[in-house]
């Protein structure tokens, strides 16, 4: 991808205008979560003791094995990469592969970009809806981790990111909550009472509860259902499945 004519700030390409409304609200909620990290912190994600870290290590396995085992140079565009933890790990999969973390965060992209200097690593601002002819037909792969929560229309969301595949082109989600349907009310409302206890009430409308039945159309990879196989491995792992979508046209 060509980024000669891309406006590039403290090493962030910025595709389209800056809008900080949900990015402020963002950083509130994670700063009274005190989940913000340190540039040394970061640069050792996912190996972190606090919180859901050790689980995050045994999906980010998965999953960055997954990639090597598919033996040739990939283009990925990894979407909601925050602090780029996760593009770093991978672009360490292969240095032929080429990376691109997405975010509408400009404090986080610029510690990430500050924290991750690799040549086949790259750090973007974009709306993903502002850049369909930038992005067409451009990927390999695009995952969203931990990040489909931020999406409010989900099959808006897959019906514009088919357009940015390649054919054959895939979408992972990963370590992402979806919902029966008959949950989601009491999710919201447990989402609500969460943000206004931490007094940011405002992030609630920024966070969505999709329903199980958007990802009739994805595969699963993992699944933290299978209670035996747990059991047998003694072992605590994800609790969120993974899920692949395979573009099928050109």
């Amino acid at each position: 991808m060509n980024f000669s004519d891309v406006t590039k700030i403290n090493s962030v390409y910025y595709f389209t205008p800056e809008n900080q409304v949900f990015s402020e609200c963002y950083l509130k909620v994670r700063e009274k979560e005190r989940r913000l990290f340190t540039d040394a912190e970061v640069e050792k994600l996912p190996y972190s003791k606090r919180y859901e870290w050790p689980l995050r290590v045994k999906s980010t396995t998965r999953f960055t094995t997954y990639l090597a085992s598919k033996n040739k140079a990939l283009t990925i565009l990894d979407i909601g990469c925050g602090n780029g933890w996760f593009s770093n790990r991978i672009a360490k999969v292969s240095r032929e592969n080429s990376v691109i973390g997405l975010d509408i965060n400009r404090d986080e992209l610029e510690q990430a970009a500050r924290v991750f200097n690799s040549n086949n690593l790259n750090f973007v601002y974009a709306d993903i809806y502002k850049v369909s002819d930038i992005f067409k037909m451009q990927f390999d792969i695009i995952t969203m981790n931990g990040a489909i929560q931020y999406f409010e229309n989900f099959e808006a969301l897959i019906k514009q990111l088919q357009l940015f595949l390649k054919p054959k082109g895939e979408i992972h989600i990963i370590d992402s909550p979806f919902y029966k349907k008959n949950r989601i009310t009491n999710a919201k409302e447990r989402t609500k009472a969460y943000y206004t206890t931490l007094g940011v009430p405002k992030m609630a409308k920024n966070y969505h509860h999709h329903n199980l039945d958007n990802i009739r159309n994805f595969e699963t990879l993992y699944s933290p259902n299978n209670k035996l196989l747990n059991k047998v491995l003694n072992k605590k792992d994800s609790p969120f499945s993974w899920y692949r979508f395979i573009k099928t046209n050109s």
